[in-house]
């Protein structure tokens, strides 16, 4: 979704839901339906969202809305609490959060301690505006309720937000084709599969307590939390893998997030197991040439660390015809 003569305004309102295998997800939704939209805007621009909850209590999959308080007489009906004020922590309550933006933390911007939105309040307004001198490149909003963003960011509530213009820090990267890739962490689907069999075997010195991988910087062996890459699952052991086209020596430029709640990524292009360079150009939204900075405007590397939270920006290289990657 792109801004249109310096405003974006958008609906947008999160959900949950639980699966059969017991599992919880939450999405964003726009009023058409689309799942939690890259939100595209520039310096300056102003961001209008109409945000609505319309989560359920999953223990009971009843609305909260119809559910009566605790010790509360019947058909005694709930005082409405100011949702800039209230600051409630429950399963049901949510806010949004842009992270990396450089915002107020006020209410109806971006405050994240004493906003709390409930089911049964109408659609709160976010409205704030994109500092001028905001850095291009990738951020992302999500839930910050304390002591719920992990179950609510774990279960997919998570989007996208690029503020354009990268170009102007580094003119190559004008017109170049782009990816938005989301990497989102999940409870594993399949826990007690043994490995697959092409991985190597693991010692019982690299596995802790869990069985899960202990730091062993392998990349095989059973992780602590399987991965979902734009929302399509990659679940361990077999790690079924998408298909990006491009043409042989393409340079696009891939806009990574690390929409994990808790997983550390190391990211790398492989084509067979050797890693190839891939030339960051920005990283947690910021450029690394930007302002005056002395630093290169890319840094050629074979691998990227990303933390939870984290983004990188980076010119990948189409392969060699005829040879297939693994990223």
């Amino acid at each position: 979704m792109r801004s249109r003569d310096g405003v974006l305004e958008t609906d947008l309102s999160v959900h949950d839901e639980k699966l059969p295998d017991g599992t919880s997800r939450y999405c964003y939704l726009t009023s058409d339906g689309k799942p939690s939209p890259t939100l595209r805007l520039k310096p300056g621009d102003q961001l209008v969202i109409h945000f609505k909850n319309d989560l359920v209590d999953l223990d009971t999959a009843t609305p909260a809305i119809d559910k009566p308080l605790a010790g509360a007489p019947i058909c005694t009906t709930r005082p409405k609490v100011d949702a800039c004020a209230s600051g409630a922590m429950t399963p049901i309550s949510t806010n949004l959060h842009f992270h990396g933006l450089t915002v107020p933390p006020v209410c109806h911007q971006d405050d994240v301690l004493k906003t709390s939105i409930q089911p049964d309040d109408p659609p709160f307004e976010y409205r704030l505006r994109i500092p001028d001198d905001a850095p291009p490149g990738l951020y992302w909003y999500h839930p910050h309720l304390h002591g719920f963003s992990k179950t609510q960011v774990l279960g997919g509530a998570s989007g996208a937000l690029i503020i354009e213009g990268i170009e102007r820090a580094d003119p190559q990267l004008a017109g170049l084709p782009e990816r938005v890739l989301v990497i989102r962490d999940q409870d594993l689907v399949n826990p007690d599969a043994p490995p697959s069999k092409s991985e190597p075997v693991m010692t019982k010195s690299q596995l802790d307590n869990d069985g899960d991988v202990a730091n062993s910087g392998t990349g095989f062996g059973k992780p602590s939390k399987d991965l979902s890459v734009n929302f399509v699952p990659v679940p361990y052991p077999n790690y079924l893998p998408a298909r990006l086209t491009m043409k042989p020596g393409e340079r696009q430029l891939w806009r990574v997030l690390n929409a994990s709640a808790i997983t550390y990524l190391n990211l790398a292009l492989l084509v067979g197991r050797t890693p190839q360079q891939i030339g960051i150009v920005a990283l947690d939204g910021v450029p690394l040439q930007f302002h005056g900075s002395p630093s290169p405007s890319v840094q050629w590397v074979n691998h990227i660390g990303l933390p939870p939270g984290s983004r990188a920006e980076f010119i990948v290289e189409g392969p060699p015809a005829a040879r297939r990657p693994c990223w």
